[in-house]
C-alpha cells in the first residue's frame, strides 16, 4: 500500500529474518519479493552471460567501472557509441535475468547521458514477445534517479544505448562520441513461490519422546531468492533458529541482495530439542524455511512427549504372592519387575513377574514369592513406560516366614520411588483408594468450570490466574479435606525458585488458589495420598504471560524524506532485562493483508528503554500507518510475545 514501501525493510541482518520467522509460523507458506543492488555501493553487477553486450559498429559496454572506475570518475556502468558512418547501427547492452520462477517488478537507477542526434538510453523488459522500453532519455541529462514498476511478465530486465532512427535518410549521428552512464541499480524481484521445509530425525519418529531428542530440519527452495533462516516451534514456542549463509548487504538502512539469487537452494540443520520444557502429552512441532524475499514454507508433525515416571505402588494380593500396581496416563506401563533382597545384602534378586495391563494406563506386577525363613527383608517393584521413564517403589517386611508372607500380602506400604527405607524402619504409607486430580488455569475473576488437565493459558502482564480443580476417587467420588501441593515454577530467567503453595480441598473435593501476577509459569499440582487415599499427581500446567510494551512516536505528522522518532520501554517485572538488552520489533500493519509485519529491530539498554528512528522515503500521496512494538521471546526471557497498543502516524509526499 502507498506510505509502507520503506516500512517493508529490515534494518537488522543477523535478527531480521528471526522476526519474520517467528511472526509468520503460524501460516502455512508465503511469498514475497526482495531486492538486489547492483553496479553501487561496493557491489559489482551480474550480467546474462548469454546476452550479448554489443551490436553494430564501435559500440562498447565497461562492466567493471562499477568496482573499478578510472581515476576521476564515479563507480557505474558505462555505455558507448563511437565514431562510425552516420546512420550505421550501434547498441550496447547490459541485461540482467530474474532467477527461474521469478520475475522483476520494479527498477530504480541513477542515469546520466551525453548523446549525439537520434540516439537515445532506454530501460525496459525483455521477454519472449521481444524488448519494450519503460523509461527513455533521448537527449544529454544529468545524473537523475528513475523509478519504474515493471508490470506484467519480466523475466529480464535491460538497459540499451542505441540509435533511436536507422537507414541512410534518418540516421544517427555518429560523427562524435555517445555515452551513458548508469549506477545504484535496484531491482525488486517477485519471488511468487514459496520454500518447502521438512523435518526428520529421531524427534518426528512414531512413538512416544522424553528428555533430549534429535531433530533435523531442512528446506528447498529451487527458484527464487534462495533459503535464508531456518527454525523450529513446538506449540509456537521457538525452538530452534539459524541463518544461512548468503551474498547480502546493509545499504543505505536496508538489507539487499547482492546477487540476483543470493542464498543457496538447499539447506539443513542437525540439532536437539529438550522435550522437558513441554508438558507430557500431544504438542505441535513445526519446521519452518524462510526465503530472502520473506517468503516461507512450514512442515508441521504431531509428536508425543512424556517426561514423568510411571507412578508405582505395593498392593494387596492372595497370600504367597507379592503384586504392585502402575500408573503412567501418558505412554503408558512397557515392563515391569519385582526383585527383594535380605535386609543385610545389597545384592537384588529378580522374582520371575507377570505384568497384567489394563485400560487407562494402568498395570499390575504380580509374582509368586520363594521359600523365605524368619528375618528382614526389603521387597522392590519397577516399571518403565513406553517412553523409557522408569519409576519403583519399595516396602520391608520382617518377621516370621508367615509374618513376612501376611505383610506381603497386604501391602505393607510403599515408597512411591522414594529413598529406600533403613534397615528396621516402617514402610511408608502409600495404600488406599485410587484417586483422581483434574486442574485447570482460568482468568482471575471468570466463572468456569474445570477443563482437561495439561491444559494451558496465555494473560497479560500484571495480571492474576485462578488455580481450579477437583479430587475424586476411582468412582468419582469427592475427595473432601485434603492438602494438595501446587508448585510454580518460572520458565526462564528468575533465580528465586519454585514456589510452593497447599491447599486443602471442599467439602465438594474442589480446589481453588488465586496464582498472583508474575512471569510465565509451569504449574505441578500433586496430593501425596493418606488417610486411606492413594497418591495422585495431575498433568503439567502451562501459564503464559505476555510481555508488557510501550510505544510512543513523535512526530505524529511528517513528510515524506522526515523521520520519526520511535521510543517505549519493555517492563522486566521480577525478570532480568537480558545482559544484550531485550529485542523488540517495531511493526507496521499491513492494509492488503491485515497482518502486522516487522520494520526495525532494536534492542532496549539495561533498564528495558528503547528508542529509534524511522525516516519515510518511499511514501507518495498520504497514508496512515499504524505501529507497534512487540517484545519477542527469547532465551532466559520468561514472558511469551507481547505487543504495545497501536500508534498511528499520518505521512505526505
Amino acid at each position: 500500500m502507498a506510505g509502507t514501501r520503506g516500512l517493508g525493510r529490515i534494518v537488522a541482518l543477523v535478527v531480521g529474518l528471526i522476526v519474520a520467522l517467528l511472526l509468520l509460523l503460524a501460516d502455512a507458506a508465503r511469498a514475497g519479493t526482495y531486492e538486489v543492488a547492483q553496479c553501487g555501493w561496493g557491489v559489482g553487477v551480474e550480467l546474462d552471460p548469454a546476452a550479448p553486450r554489443t551490436e553494430g559498429a564501435a559500440a562498447y559496454l565497461h562492466p567493471g567501472y562499477c568496482t573499478s572506475p578510472p581515476p576521476g570518475a564515479g563507480a557505474s556502468l558505462e555505455f558507448v557509441t563511437g565514431l562510425a558512418n552516420d546512420g550505421e547501427q550501434g547498441v550496447a547492452r547490459a541485461r540482467w535475468v530474474a532467477p527461474p520462477g521469478t520475475n522483476f517488478a520494479a527498477a530504480r537507477f541513477t542515469w546520466s547521458g551525453a548523446l549525439g542526434y537520434a540516439v537515445w538510453h532506454v530501460a525496459g523488459v525483455a521477454d519472449d514477445n521481444g524488448f519494450r522500453g519503460v523509461a527513455v532519455d533521448a537527449l544529454d541529462t544529468p545524473p537523475h534517479l528513475v523509478a519504474v514498476p515493471l508490470a506484467g511478465p519480466a523475466p529480464a530486465f535491460e538497459v540499451r544505448l542505441e540509435c533511436l532512427i536507422l537507414g541512410a535518410a534518418y540516421g544517427c549521428d555518429r560523427s562524435r562520441w555517445s555515452r551513458m552512464w548508469l549506477s545504484g541499480l535496484t531491482l525488486t524481484i517477485d519471488d511468487p513461490v514459496p520454500p518447502r521445509a521438512r523435518l526428520g530425525g529421531e524427534l518426528v519418529a512414531g512413538g512416544w519422546h522424553r528428555g533430549t531428542v534429535p531433530l533435523e530440519l531442512g528446506g528447498e527452495d529451487p527458484g527464487g531468492a534462495g533459503l535464508y533462516r531456518e527454525g523450529a516451534t513446538v506449540d509456537g514456542t521457538p525452538v530452534f533458529t539459524a541463518a544461512v549463509a548468503c551474498s547480502v548487504a546493509t545499504i543505505e538502512g536496508e538489507v539487499r541482495a547482492t546477487r540476483l539469487r543470493p542464498c543457496p537452494a538447499t539447506a539443513s540443520q542437525a540439532f536437539a530439542v529438550d522435550t522437558t520444557a513441554f508438558g507430557d502429552g500431544a504438542h505441535t512441532l513445526q519446521g519452518c524455511a524462510v526465503d530472502f524475499s520473506g517468503g516461507f514454507g512450514c512442515a508441521p508433525v504431531q509428536i508425543q512427549v512424556d517426561n514423568s515416571a510411571p507412578e508405582v505402588d505395593f498392593a494387596a494380593a492372595p497370600e504367597g504372592q507379592v503384586a504392585a500396581t502402575v500408573s503412567d496416563a501418558f505412554s503408558g506401563p512397557a515392563s515391569g519387575s519385582i526383585a527383594m533382597r535380605p535386609t543385610d545384602s545389597e545384592s537384588w534378586t529378580e522374582i520371575q513377574t507377570t505384568v497384567e495391563r489394563r485400560s487407562g494406563g494402568t498395570a499390575t506386577l504380580r509374582a509368586e514369592l520363594p521359600r523365605l525363613g524368619a528375618g528382614a527383608y526389603f521387597f522392590r517393584a519397577a516399571a518403565t513406560d513406553g517412553a523409557g521413564n522408569s519409576g519403583s517403589a519399595q516396602f520391608r517386611a520382617a518377621g516370621s516366614p508367615a509374618e513376612v508372607r501376611r505383610q506381603v500380602a497386604g501391602a505393607g506400604g510403599g515408597s512411591g520411588g522414594g529413598p529406600e527405607p533403613r534397615a528396621g524402619g516402617p514402610g511408608t504409607g502409600g495404600r488406599g483408594r485410587r484417586t483422581h486430580l483434574v486442574v485447570s488455569l482460568a482468568r482471575a475473576g471468570r466463572a468456569s468450570r474445570p477443563g482437561t488437565a495439561g491444559s494451558s493459558l496465555t494473560v497479560d502482564f500484571g495480571s492474576a490466574t485462578e488455580l481450579r480443580g477437583r479430587l475424586t476417587d476411582a468412582h468419582g467420588s469427592r475427595v473432601p479435606g485434603r492438602a494438595v501441593v501446587v508448585v510454580a515454577r518460572a520458565t526462564a530467567g528468575i533465580g528465586s525458585g519454585p514456589e510452593r503453595r497447599r491447599v486443602v480441598t471442599d467439602r465438594a473435593g474442589r480446589l481453588a488458589l488465586r496464582l498472583p501476577p508474575g512471569p510465565s509459569r509451569r504449574v505441578q499440582v500433586t496430593f501425596r495420598g493418606g488417610g486411606g487415599f492413594a497418591p495422585a499427581r495431575a498433568r503439567p500446567l502451562a501459564l503464559g504471560v505476555r510481555a508488557a510494551v510501550s510505544l510512543a512516536a513523535a512526530p505524529l505528522r511528517l513528510r515524506t524524506g522526515e523521520s520519526v522518532t520511535l521510543s517505549g520501554r519493555v517492563r522486566p517485572g521480577a525478570a532480568r532485562i537480558p545482559a544484550r538488552g531485550k529485542l523488540v520489533t517495531i511493526q507496521y500493519r499491513e492494509r492488503a493483508s491485515g497482518r502486522w509485519r516487522p520494520a526495525l529491530v532494536v534492542r532496549t539498554g539495561g533498564r528495558g528503554r528503547f528508542k529509534a528512528r524511522y525516516r519515510f522515503r518511499y511514501v507518495t500521496g498520504a497514508a496512515r500507518i499504524r505501529l507497534r512494538a512487540t517484545a519477542l521471546p527469547e532465551a532466559r526471557w520468561p514472558y511469551a510475545a507481547g505487543s504495545s497498543a497501536a500508534v498511528t502516524v499520518e505521512v505526505r509526499g
